[in-house]
């Protein structure tokens, strides 16, 4: 038995796919959304109200057309690089690396994500159920900063409200995130042990609790309950 119940999930045995101009892996499925999942048990099923993330990149001068979303909340977090946005929601939009955006989808968006100034572009995408449906769409962007942790979604700040937290954070060596309640977790990249376990870029952790400190400094995301974070 890991500590705290602890799974770590390898990007690397996973198969890559993708779509249009965006190459992925699909680590995070919730069967109750993905049927080929309910069998699969090389992924995780995800938590609560977080339902996926896939983790990739959008190719150099390519992206996703104009396609629609309904009743999800939606955050993009981009690494390294620079994604533009078209649809519904406006025109022109962009994330600049490292930075987040997340969209309520609500009642329903178009939108189309490509790379910017013709180059590669990192993506961490992950989906959320919303508190409830028919929202009003809308879209938040956030800044991140060297050692700190940014709640991007529910929490008790001017986020979107939901019943989960997720939090990212570009951690610094020998920075130390913990908590006591179930998780899931996301190494983007840099080098952390979880638990006392080695976990690296590309790791998905998740379990009842997680003490991690960081080797080289990580790029991390960190989901769990709302009602648990407060």
């Amino acid at each position: 038995m890991t500590p705290h119940n602890m799974r770590i999930i390898h990007r690397g045995d996973l198969p890559l796919g993708g779509f249009a101009g965006i190459v992925e892996t699909r680590m995070v499925m919730h069967p109750g959304l993905w049927r080929e999942a309910r069998d699969r048990t090389d992924v995780s099923h995800g938590l609560g109200d977080f339902v996926y993330l896939a983790s990739g990149y959008f190719k150099a001068g390519d992206g996703a057309p104009m396609h629609p979303h309904k009743d999800v909340d939606i955050v993009s977090f981009i690494p390294n690089g620079a994604v533009g946005h078209e649809g519904t929601m406006g025109h022109g939009t962009s994330i600049h690396g490292p930075g987040v955006q997340v969209q309520r989808a609500g009642t329903g968006i178009q939108h189309a994500e490509f790379s910017l100034n013709g180059q590669k572009a990192d993506l961490v995408q992950i989906w959320f159920l919303p508190p409830e449906k028919g929202l009003a769409p809308a879209y938040q962007d956030f800044t991140l900063r060297k050692g700190e942790m940014t709640t991007v979604l529910g929490g008790s700040g001017d986020t979107f409200k939901n019943a989960m937290t997720c939090q990212i954070g570009l951690l610094e060596p020998g920075d130390r995130i913990a908590t006591r309640h179930r998780f899931i977790a996301f190494i983007s990249d840099g080098e952390a042990f979880a638990s006392g376990t080695p976990v690296s870029a590309g790791d998905i952790v998740e379990g009842d609790g997680l003490e991690l400190v960081t080797e080289t400094g990580c790029d991390l995301v960190l989901i769990q309950y709302t009602e648990t974070f407060q």
